[in-house]
């Protein structure tokens, strides 16, 4: 009987390997061949899931899309306005050791994105996302009474947006200045700003 082969798991499974080396190595370093080999296939069964590189980078983006959307969920689950921000907030900012890898192949494909326009359409679309779902806790904070009326949304929205992805860089360039108590600080200190944050159980 011949045996099952799940082409989409495999497809995953060599995604997964390209974001590896994308975390440990760098952008650089991530050549077909490399991927190939740690992924354990011959180059000529590679090719037959990821014709070029471009079809490769392409399913590493959005696993590593799909990994922060679904942290991401977990942790505003239950949660409304400026306390599922919050949660928003530390679950994309690069806490520890993991979140310096997650910095890192973030950061490549920033850099892949300003220089390949093809690359520039999920880009957009997920960052598109992001902000939606920032305007959209930001609007049920308002209508909460958390935020005062005359606070303007879309300023607010911008200034989250450019924080969190501020902090990926500072992680990568001076991480002795993105500990995790500090970028917590920061996410409190902008929210503050905006608003009055429920208090959380959790935190005391």
């Amino acid at each position: 009987m011949p045996k099952i082969v799940d082409h989409d798991a495999r497809r995953d499974e060599i995604a997964a390997v390209a974001w590896q080396i994308i975390a440990r190595d760098g952008f650089d370093q991530l050549t077909m061949r490399r991927i190939a080999g740690e992924a354990g296939y011959a180059h000529s069964a590679f090719a037959r899931y990821f014709p070029d590189k471009e079809s490769l980078l392409d399913a590493a983006f959005l696993l590593s899309r799909d990994l922060a959307d679904e942290t991401i969920a977990q942790r505003t689950a239950g949660k409304h306005g400026l306390a599922a921000l919050r949660e928003f907030c530390l679950a994309v900012l690069p806490f520890g050791e993991e979140g310096t890898r997650h910095a890192r192949v973030s950061f490549a494909f920033w850099n892949h994105t300003a220089q390949t326009h093809a690359f520039q359409g999920p880009q957009r679309e997920h960052a598109l996302g992001w902000r939606a779902r920032i305007m959209q806790f930001l609007e049920e904070a308002q209508a909460s009474g958390e935020i005062a009326p005359d606070v303007d949304l879309v300023t607010a929205s911008d200034e989250v947006a450019a924080a969190n992805m501020g902090w990926q860089t500072i992680k990568l360039v001076m991480p002795d200045f993105a500990t995790d108590e500090r970028m917590r600080a920061a996410v409190d200190a902008l929210l503050g700003s905006i608003g009055t944050i429920p208090e959380d159980p959790a935190d005391s």
